[in-house]
């Protein structure tokens, strides 16, 4: 019990010092942010995924955990889109990882177009005044 606390507590505190580190390189500047935020996001999502890859026994997994078989002439495993497969019908990777990781991507682009469009139209300012 005192562990999912803990690690419940390391999740906060590392979204705490992400979205700190985020607030202090943008400066202000919300496009910036945004791009930040949502290339972390696009990040984390990613390793997430990645975890589902980290197996061991592939067929121990397959008949224990998922009670189907496993089959090595169907057996997939890529990074983009991330899949491993056990057959031609199960996957270990959940079926939202790869739509969310493509969203999460297609906004970073667009808020990364944002503040490149941005910073090239507003003028510099200098740091001294």
């Amino acid at each position: 019990m005192l562990s999912e606390f803990l690690w419940a507590g390391a999740f906060v505190a590392t979204v705490w010092c992400l979205v700190a580190a985020v607030r202090r390189a943008a400066r202000g500047d919300r496009w910036m942010r945004w791009t930040l935020l949502l290339a972390v996001s696009t990040g984390l999502q990613y390793l997430m995924g990645l975890t589902h890859l980290l197996v061991l026994d592939m067929g121990e997994m397959c008949e224990l955990t998922l009670h189907t078989r496993f089959d090595p002439d169907h057996h997939v495993e890529t990074l983009l889109p991330l899949s491993k497969t056990c057959n031609a019908d199960v996957d270990l990777v959940p079926g939202y990882v790869n739509p969310v990781l493509a969203v999460l991507a297609s906004a970073t682009l667009v808020a990364a177009a944002g503040t490149a469009t941005r910073a090239v139209r507003l003028p510099h300012r200098s740091e001294g005044r």
